[in-house]
Formats: structure tokens, C-alpha cells, sequence
């Protein structure tokens, strides 16, 4: 009975164990970890692009157009500064997979600030993203904070006066016709008028 007893109490002790040193492992192994101070989210640090904006509405390809984009920061505090895990906040701006441009920017706490940058425009459907991210402290990895994107169209530039060629080349046609048929139609014409004489 006490062989029981004592096999009991050390199956227990044996479970709490595991119990206890299970998150050890799991966090040694890599398989799993929980967020801490250093690894912050998006909603961990409230900073947004609250608008994206263009100065022309309806712009020609090749307009300088200047895009704005608002920064939202509802922290207390202003990004980036020394007692958070973030560094070098960037703004940057893509239109589809091109990188128009990017800013490593600061901004104070509680406040919108919005930062210009120009752009030369190019025809046709176009979307831009500007994107929000940082760098974590004492790491070389970078996070995404936020993103917003925009349409805009933008009117292709003309190709041309092709009318006037097509008509150049109407009236060329009709010269070489006209020199290649009119002299045949006219030999004709006074072969037929001599005949008649004669007889």
C-alpha cells in the first residue's frame, strides 16, 4: 500500500513538473512564444495613415502632382523616441510593385501631421499605397504599421495628329492612279476619235 502511495505522490509531482517547464520548451524549440515588449504589434502601437490624398484631380501624364499623406499618431507619447522598441519610422509610397519614394519621418504624440511628396504622373489606372513601418530596436526587422491606398486616373498623353497622314497618303494614292489610269483612258479616247475620222 505504501509502494502505491508512493508511486502516486511521484506521478504527480512527475505531471506538475511537466506542467511547469512545457512553456520552457516550447519557447527553447521555436515552436511557439508569446509577443512581448519587443516584438510590438500594429495594435500594440496606435500610429495610422489616416488619408491619401492627390492635388489634382484629373491629371495629364506627366503633370508634377503632389500626393499627401496624413500621420496619425494616438499615442501619448512621439514616435519614434528611446523608450519604445521601434526605430526608424518610414513612409513610403508604391505604385503597384514600383517604389516611388520613401521618408523616414517623427511625429509627436496625439497629433495628424502630413508629409508631401511629388510625383511625376503616368498615364493610365493608377494606385498608390503608401505604407507605415518600423524597425524594432536592437534588430534588423521591420514591421508594418499601416498602409492605405488610392486611385487616381491619369490621362494618357495624345499620340498624335494621325489624321493627316492618312490623308497625305489618300491624295498620294490618288496622284499615281490618276497618272497611271488618265493617260490609257485619253489614248483611248483619241484612238476611238481618229478611227471615227477616217471613216
Amino acid at each position: 500500500m505504501m509502494d502505491m502511495r508512493g508511486t502516486l505522490r511521484g506521478l504527480v509531482l512527475l505531471v506538475v513538473l511537466i506542467i511547469l517547464f512545457l512553456p520552457v520548451v516550447e519557447n527553447s524549440s521555436g515552436l511557439s512564444f508569446e509577443r512581448t515588449e519587443q516584438q510590438p504589434s500594429r495594435d500594440e502601437l496606435d500610429v495610422t495613415i489616416a488619408n491619401l490624398t492627390f492635388s489634382k484631380s484629373e491629371p495629364k501624364e506627366g503633370d508634377n502632382i503632389t500626393i499627401s499623406v496624413t500621420v496619425r499618431n494616438n499615442e501619448s507619447f512621439p514616435i519614434p523616441n528611446e523608450h519604445i522598441p521601434v526605430q526608424n519610422l518610414t513612409l513610403s509610397l508604391i505604385r503597384f510593385e514600383e517604389n516611388i519614394t520613401e521618408r523616414e519621418i517623427s511625429i509627436e504624440g496625439e497629433t495628424n501631421f502630413t508629409f508631401d511628396f511629388e510625383w511625376k504622373a503616368v498615364g493610365g489606372r493608377q494606385t498608390i499605397t503608401a505604407f507605415l513601418s518600423a524597425e524594432l530596436a536592437d534588430s534588423d526587422e521591420r514591421i508594418l504599421l499601416d498602409e492605405k491606398s488610392a486611385g487616381i486616373w491619369v490621362e494618357p498623353q495624345p499620340i498624335g495628329d494621325v489624321y493627316s497622314p492618312i490623308l497625305a497618303l489618300f491624295f498620294i494614292l490618288i496622284v499615281i492612279f490618276g497618272s497611271a489610269v488618265i493617260p490609257s483612258i485619253w489614248s483611248s479616247l483619241t484612238d476611238k476619235g481618229s478611227s471615227r475620222g477616217k471613216k
